[in-house]
């Protein structure tokens, strides 16, 4: 009888089914597992692995019969939980699955494997903290396994934290490559991609590209990875590949469109901006992008039209609101007017940007702009409605701005009271925040708060702190984090003749500006043929413009940047490369961008003048003035050190004005020759209900004296209102005050100056071209001087004149001088007698001696050279 010991067992079953099983070939290991079943029906081993193959071919009834059994006769054997949590897991129930694994790192706390899936499971569950321990718990007790990587990295990438992402990503890669296609390395490639890195990230879409040529997403994502980084054309080139792979992707048309903008082929760009709106309607990312590009054409209603879809379909696109907008600013400074139904399209969508995102710095600037920088057809009422509802809006973190357009729209429109009690009340915040203000929250209140002061107080040692503390932190926290590089003037020595000045204006134009400084810049020209303008700002040129390029051995104008910025730092330098002498500003605070570029000094001395208060910026410049604007002891109110004209702080040669017949246009007034007429020719914003009841008292006692008001602008009905209430509360006939029509020109306003006999100044802001104006067509003009410089140019002119019969000191002055000038003719014929003899060559006053002035100007600029020259 043959020997039984060659037999077939069931291990040996087992091990056959075991190495068939490694080599997936199921079905014959199954055959051998049931043979060792036959022959050991207890078998747990057995029983596990089959259960594992059946959870391979998705046999899960099977799989989880066999598992059962496993436990049954192996119930300390954690592999046989973590096999039932993987089928459980495939049969949806999680939760048990859980329990599972739980119940296999029980029995086994090394279980590498099952800190994995129990890691996974807990993930689905949401509980992200808990699976991230599990899964690091597996990697610190096998950090080869791949799976764990990448579960931790589709984890973090729920969490989006992409700098794990693309840590475990690439480990998960290093130990496991067979988890690396296209598709993963796009994966990984567009997480670099969203920290920035897009050189790495470009380098990994080229190696999705290289497995898979014709793989678009690949494509599409190295197209816009080259464009982050400038390479446009190599960007061009593979989104066109996209398209051609799929001549439907959006997003390729997208981006395509974006770099044609940027290359300045807009109407290509609008054109491929179009395509991605058509074929995906739905995109309020592409409507935005093809609004903003219709704007650059300025195809403002169609821009507008792209822009509100764009907001239709994600009501939260802060920035589409904010373009509508600019769009519509930048319409009306185009058009030059603008109707209701635009303006509120405009306030409207600013309002919304800000309540999407109260931190949408253009927005701010855009709504500020709009509202207190009124154009033609602007309704006054609108223009307050609208800075009531953006400061009842608005927040802490930008209450300033607001407040700040609050008050310059009450300023102009005639309601100075009501300003300054909001300027009371901002200006303790205005110091309480300076620590901690933003930069745009600070460019306004420099600009826009600094200017309006004038209107509402004339106070020096007050107006002066605000002015000292804003100034200082403007040059700080704006001017000096500024990267500016400029080449070092190299010390020279003092020239013999021909100083090289320049000048820096916004308003070589008509402008109050321009026509106060024409004259003097064309007799600067003739001491010196080096004589620079530089024309900043976007004012469009006009016929005197022509004069101060004549006048110039250069007349430069920067170009503004895409936004409407000026490039600070180009500018420096361009001037710097002139060598100049001398660089003069003649905008101060008004104009930002000349405070800056002063500020860094391109020339060897540096200068504001004229059409403003210092900058308060920088101690080693200077500010021209005169003795009666600044009196001695004044220094220590200023930054910038004060150089003083001998004379006037101003000269002019004289004003054109149209022709006129007094008589016939009194007449046509219904204006006796023999009444006395007292001129008001105050804007809104430099009128306040104490100069209203002034000059409503003069024309109480003098009798038949007429008040013609003549203010450019302002709101009427607001200003009308004010007299009318002042009349009634004095008992003057309303019908005394004559309200006069803007003039189509400053040639034809100039005839108001022939046919009144009196002209009442503003306070706290006096009148300066309008006093000049008026002077020069002599007229006798009544003052009210203050402290502050703005409240002292009226007593500048006429103290040049000697005329201190003008010159009051407060309100009871003024309107007893009024009240004596319009009573007494032979005092008014004096005035004017000695008006007419001031413009005589032999005794030529020094207001209207521009040649003078220009001469002692230029001693001035030779002094200050020696002395920068003797310091270095």
């Amino acid at each position: 009888m043959q020997s039984q010991v060659n037999s077939p067992t069931a291990e040996n079953f087992c091990n056959t089914g075991n190495q068939l099983k490694s080599e997936k070939r199921f079905d014959e290991a199954i055959a051998s597992y049931q043979k060792a079943l036959q022959l050991q029906p207890d078998y747990a081993e057995v029983h596990y692995q089959l259960a594992e193959i059946y959870f391979w071919q998705r046999k899960l009834g099977e799989a989880i019969a066999s598992c059962n059994k496993a436990i049954e006769l192996q119930p300390d054997f954690a592999p046989n939980y973590k096999i039932l949590g993987n089928i459980l897991q495939a049969q949806g129930n999680i939760e048990a699955a859980l329990d599972a694994y739980t119940k296999a790192l029980e029995l086994n706390h090394e279980y590498a494997e099952a800190y994995i899936n129990q890691g996974s499971i807990l993930s689905k569950l949401g509980r992200n903290e808990e699976a991230i321990i599990s899964l690091e718990k597996s990697i610190a007790i096998n950090p080869n396994i791949g799976a764990a990587y990448w579960n931790l990295a589709n984890i973090y990438l729920q969490l989006d934290n992409l700098e794990k992402v693309v840590e475990y990503r690439k480990q998960a890669f290093l130990i496991e490559p067979k988890l690396v296609n296209a598709e993963t390395l796009n994966d990984l490639g567009t997480a670099i991609g969203k920290l920035g890195n897009f050189e790495e990230a470009i380098n990994y879409y080229q190696k999705a590209i290289e497995l898979q040529p014709n793989y678009h997403l690949a494509h599409l994502n190295l197209g816009v990875s080259l464009r982050k980084i400038g390479k446009l054309d190599a960007a061009k080139e593979e989104l066109q590949k996209v398209i051609k792979l799929r001549a439907n992707d959006a997003e390729a048309y997208n981006n395509l469109g974006g770099i044609l903008v940027e290359e300045k082929q807009i109407e290509a760009g609008i054109a491929n901006y179009q395509k991605a709106v058509n074929l995906k309607p739905d995109s309020a990312e592409y409507h935005f992008n093809l609004g903003t590009a219709l704007a650059h054409q300025d195809k403002f209603t169609e821009a507008i039209k792209e822009l509100q879809k764009a907001v239709e379909l994600d009501p939260n696109l802060g920035e589409a609101y904010s373009n509508i907008g600019a769009i519509v600013y930048r319409k009306t400074r185009k058009d030059g007017e603008i109707s209701g139904e635009l303006f509120n399209i405009a306030i409207n969508s600013l309002l919304k940007a800000l309540e999407v995102n109260s931190d949408l710095e253009l927005a701010h600037l855009y709504l500020a702009q709009l509202i207190s920088s009124p154009v033609r057809a602007s309704d006054f009422g609108s223009l307050r409605q609208a800075s009531e509802m953006y400061l009842e809006r608005s927040k802490d973190s930008n209450r300033l701005i607001a407040t700040s357009t609050f008050i310059g729209t009450y300023i102009k429109s005639g309601l100075a009271q009501i300003a300054k009690e909001k300027f009371l009340e901002i200006e303790p915040e205005i110091y309480n925040n300076l620590g901690k203000i933003n930069n745009t929250e600070l460019s306004i209140v420099y600009s826009h708060v600094l200017f309006n002061l004038h209107y509402l107080r004339d106070d020096l040692a007050a107006n002066t702190r605000l002015y000292q503390e804003v100034g200082k932190k403007y040059a700080e926290q704006i001017i000096e984090t500024k990267e500016i590089k400029i080449n070092k003037i190299q010390p020279k020595k003092l020239p013999t003749s021909n100083l090289k000045v320049g000048v820096m204006c916004s308003h070589f134009a008509r402008h109050s500006v321009g026509w106060c400084s024409a004259d003097i810049i064309t007799e600067l020209g003739k001491l010196t043929p080096n004589l620079y303008l530089y024309f900043m700002g976007d004012r469009q040129p006009d016929d005197r413009t022509k004069i101060f390029e004549s006048a110039a051995a250069k007349f430069y104008r920067p170009k503004a940047k895409e936004n409407g910025e000026f490039d600070i730092n180009q500018i420096v330098q361009d001037i710097a490369q002139d060598e100049l002498d001398i660089l003069i500003e003649l905008d101060s605070s008004t104009v930002p961008t000349q405070v800056e570029v002063i500020y860094h000094q391109p020339a060897s001395v540096c200068l504001s003048w004229l059409g403003f208060e210092a900058p308060f910026t920088k101690e080693n410049n200077y500010f021209l003035c005169d003795w009666n604007t600044h009196p001695e002891g004044r220094e220590k109110y200023n930054r910038e050190q004060l150089m003083r004209m001998p004379d006037s702080f101003v000269a002019v040669g004289g004003f054109k004005s149209v022709p006129i017949d007094r008589k016939a246009a009194r007449k046509a007034q219904r204006i006796a020759e023999d009444q006395v007429i007292y001129l008001c020719v105050a804007p809104g914003y430099k009128l306040n209900p104490e100069q209203i009841h002034a000059q409503v008292k003069i024309l109480k006692q003098v009798p038949d004296s007429i008040l013609m008001y003549k203010g450019h602008t302002g709101d009427m009905k607001v200003i009308e209102s004010a007299y009318k209430a002042e009349c009634q509360a004095q008992g003057v006939g309303f019908q005394r005050i004559k309200f006069m029509s803007r003039s189509a020109s400053e040639e034809e306003h100039r005839q108001v100056y022939q046919v009144a006999d009196i002209m009442l100044d503003s306070y706290p802001y006096n009148g300066g071209t309008h006093n000049l104006e008026a002077l020069w067509f002599n007229l006798p003009v009544i003052t009210k001087s203050g402290e502050t410089y703005l409240s002292r140019m009226g007593y500048s002119f006429l103290k040049t004149l000697s005329l201190d019969e003008c010159i009051t000191n407060s309100w009871e002055e003024y309107i007893e001088q009024g009240i004596k000038l319009g009573k007494e003719r032979e005092l008014r014929q004096s005035i004017k007698e000695k008006l007419v003899q001031s413009k005589q060559v032999e005794t030529l006053s020094p207001l209207w001696n521009p040649q003078k002035f220009a001469q002692d100007m230029y001693k001035i600029f030779e002094q200050l050279l020696v002395k920068k020259l003797g310091n270095e």
